[in-house]
């Protein structure tokens, strides 16, 4: 098993990663509604929900982690 510190910077990581989507997000919504490129959205779109829920899962096991010591 990983300990605490490996996790934690797989959080770190993954914010990283989680913002760099966000912002890929809003660089497309920038644009004119018709220029968007609705495949690129949607792709971003489910990269974002599975950053999230890797993220939330990481931060869970570390939160119960530290409740049961």
């Amino acid at each position: 098993m990983r300990n605490e510190a490996e996790v934690i910077a797989r959080i770190t990581e993954l914010k990283a990663n989680l913002l760099i989507v966000e912002e890929r997000i809003q660089e497309e919504l920038k644009s004119h509604h018709s220029k968007w490129n609705f495949r690129l959205l949607g792709f971003l779109k489910k990269e974002k929900e599975i950053w999230e829920f890797a993220l939330g899962q990481l931060e869970w096991l570390t939160s119960d982690k530290t409740e049961h010591e």
